[in-house]
């Protein structure tokens, strides 16, 4: 769970935990009359196999990209990311190193091409092979190559194992 800080753009450092990421942490808004719409994974493998090897947000042209922000921290919040939506994480941390196997709180700060702003805090897990295919104890994770327009409807092409 990450808790964000009260009246405040960012969660408190001190405040930015991620004990679970699972579906009940899936950051989306789904469709509505405005055709306002988007995704956010909760896994990814940024491994170089080409496969979901980046975490991205996913959204209609009714999000502002440039306005709208994601930040990510790791377990000791620190930031690893901070960029626009339009931008993706490749799993590296702001020095250049590839981030651990585990789970990082996030912000996302969404403005509405009607200056409407939406907020959320989440998390996404890094995963990593083990042997030929990701053990994810049972926990129902989202890809990115799961999304389409509607949701996650697509299955992803990750060798999952039980």
């Amino acid at each position: 769970m990450v808790r964000c800080a009260k009246n405040s753009s960012t969660p408190a450092k001190n405040l930015a935990t991620c004990t679970s990421c699972n579906g009940d942490s899936v950051l989306m808004q789904k469709p509505d009359t405005t055709d306002l719409w988007y995704y956010l994974p909760t896994a990814f493998t940024p491994n170089g196999d080409g496969i979901n090897d980046i975490f991205r947000l996913v959204y209609s042209s009714r999000v502002n990209a440039d306005s709208s922000t994601i930040t990510i921290w790791d377990k000791n919040g620190n930031g690893v990311f901070e960029g626009s939506v339009n931008q993706v994480w490749n799993g590296h941390d702001t020095k250049g190193n590839l981030c651990a196997a585990g789970h990082y709180p996030l912000y996302l700060k969404i403005m509405t091409t009607s200056g409407v702003w939406k907020e959320q805090c989440g998390c996404v897990s890094i995963l990593t092979y083990q042997g030929n295919c990701i053990y994810t104890g049972g926990v129902t994770y989202y890809y990115p190559d799961e999304i389409d327009t509607t949701g996650f409807d697509l299955p992803t092409h990750d060798n999952i194992c039980p």
